[in-house]
């Protein structure tokens, strides 16, 4: 099945574990869906989120936390949980979170 890119996200945020503030990043996110047109009136929801953060200094501390609590705060005040996809900082997304309170 082909992939089709709907939107590219570029900014700071910040990464955590849990409620633990990691560190502040530059972020870069391409949300994509799968080649599917959406039905009429519907609005076209990503089905895949991958891309890359700087995770220098922090490899110690998502070891420590665990891998599955990580997320990221976009700019826009957006959340999404993520998983570390290699030691260079490249992501895969695991779901939209609700805003922070």
């Amino acid at each position: 099945m082909t992939r089709r890119l709907l939107k590219s996200l570029s900014g700071v945020g910040h990464v955590y574990a849990g409620d633990v503030l990691l560190r502040t990043t530059s972020y870069e996110l391409s949300l994509w869906s799968d080649d599917q047109s959406p039905s009429a009136g519907e609005p076209e929801a990503a089905t895949s989120v991958d891309g890359h953060i700087d995770i220098t200094g922090i490899a110690e501390a998502v070891v420590l936390a665990g891998p599955n609590t990580l997320s990221l705060t976009l700019e826009d005040g957006q959340r999404i949980a993520f998983q570390l996809t290699s030691t260079g900082g490249a992501i895969a997304g695991r779901g939209w979170l609700p805003p922070s309170g």
